[in-house]
């Protein structure tokens, strides 16, 4: 893979973790992430590129993290994607109620880890 088509690969994970703060793909059409770019429509082509430019507007820092990510998601038995899918997809069809409360109990797990 070329450094331009990884770092459009890594941007348009960069996306989808930013906009979910969730380490999985939001839908299926995302499972499409290493399509050739002659195979992605239009609109796809376009949201590509501006995940690419807000990636690469990250600080470094932030970069590096969204890669480890990638890699560590790359690395999950495929039985523990298709969990992680699963639940995220419970998260997607919640209401905007049941997903602040879902995200106050996370925030406070979390810090009492």
């Amino acid at each position: 893979m070329s450094v331009r088509a990884r770092d459009l690969t890594l941007a348009v994970v960069a996306c989808t973790l930013v906009s979910t703060a969730i380490i999985v793909p939001r839908s299926d059409a995302q499972l499409r992430l290493v399509q050739r770019w002659e195979e992605l429509s239009p609109a796809e082509r376009d949201q590509a590129l501006r995940n690419y430019q807000r990636f690469k507007g990250m600080p470094p820092d932030r970069q590096r993290a969204v890669e480890q990510n990638y890699d560590r998601w790359r690395q999950l038995p495929p039985q523990e994607k298709d969990r992680l899918r699963g639940n995220y997809e419970q998260y997607r069809h919640m209401s905007p109620d049941e997903r602040h409360d879902f995200q106050r109990r996370y925030r406070d797990w979390k810090h009492g880890r």
